[in-house]
């Protein structure tokens, strides 16, 4: 059996960070929503080659940037295994093999991983589930603060540590260009700093709400906030020069995704972001500069991971 799932990228709208919690996390106040950049899983079957313990795993693959782990330590990986570990029948089960097409940047703030880890769950509720809803859910947050988001997708409110989800009203379309860097960010250093910089959390997300129900992308660049942008800055100061380049070249606005170092511009429209992508790409300081747009999809059945492809 061979069964392909796809992942969205997501960025955030806007990301309070509170105070570092007892349990190594902290408590955060975010806006998700999914952009069209995607990343597939494929899990396939072994023939003739049963697993009774230990991981159903035996090879994963990656297709894109370097810097993967292709081991256990893949989210991917550890997603297929928390998640057959919660299968109810104890019978041996057919080896897999993994095969990751990555499109989302890595190490960039977009949850690329979280997105991998997503589409596993998938792929493994489809061949050997239905688990339900409340199971994935559950899975899916022990893995990562973002999988649960990247599991359903859309346009959502985040508190916790990012992984208890409400839906939000969100009646406009949105164009970006996401500017893509070399190197990398780690997103335990970034949050390391932002601890040491002390900056007092916003959790004040009325202004986006309002302005994602006129859908207006105005509205919405204005009220665009990330607590870590200023953590993520002092680590990179030349991502200053790339954010004020995008709002020269046309964007509205620009932001740190997440931890960054990727950057996100909020534009009028396709073509102006193709206009900004071409410019940054031009300045000679960014990887890529790829056109987006969110939400990634309205459907109920494509708004988060899903399943494209089942072949027996």
């Amino acid at each position: 059996m061979k069964i392909t799932a796809k992942a969205w990228a997501k960025t955030n709208l806007h990301l309070g960070v509170g105070p570092l919690r007892g349990d190594g996390f902290h408590d955060l106040l975010t806006v998700f929503q999914t952009i069209d950049l995607f990343d597939t899983v494929t899990l396939e079957t072994i023939e003739g080659e049963m697993v009774e313990e230990g991981s159903v795993v035996k090879r994963l693959s990656v297709t894109g940037p370097r810097g993967v782990p292709e081991d256990a330590t893949n989210l991917a990986w550890r997603a297929v295994d928390a998640l057959v570990a919660r299968r109810a029948e104890q019978t041996p089960l057919p080896a897999v093999t993994l095969h990751i097409e990555k499109g989302i940047p890595v190490a960039g703030g977009m949850a690329g991983g979280s997105a991998d880890a997503a589409a596993a769950l998938r792929a493994v509720d489809a061949w050997i589930g239905p688990f339900g809803r409340e199971t994935l859910l559950e899975v899916a947050a022990e893995l990562g603060s973002d999988v649960p988001f990247c599991l359903l997708g859309g346009t959502m409110r985040g508190t916790g540590r990012g992984e208890l989800l409400v839906d939000m009203l969100n009646r406009g379309k949105y164009h970006w260009v996401v500017a893509v860097f070399a190197k990398g960010l780690s997103t335990p250093t970034v949050f390391r700093k932002h601890d040491q910089l002390d900056w007092p959390p916003n959790f004040e997300i009325e202004e986006l709400s309002e302005a994602l129900l006129e859908g207006d992308y105005i509205s919405v660049g204005a009220a665009l906030h990330n607590d870590l942008q200023i953590s993520a800055l002092s680590l990179r100061p030349e991502l200053r020069t790339v954010l004020t380049d995008g709002v020269r070249a046309g964007a509205f606005t620009g932001i740190v995704s997440g931890s960054g170092p990727t950057l996100v511009f909020i534009c009028e429209n396709a073509t102006e972001a193709r206009d900004v992508a071409d410019a940054l790409i031009d300045g000679g300081q960014v990887l890529a500069a790829h056109v987006a747009s969110g939400p990634a999809s309205r459907s109920a059945r494509t708004r988060g991971a899903h399943i494209l492809s089942i072949e027996d």
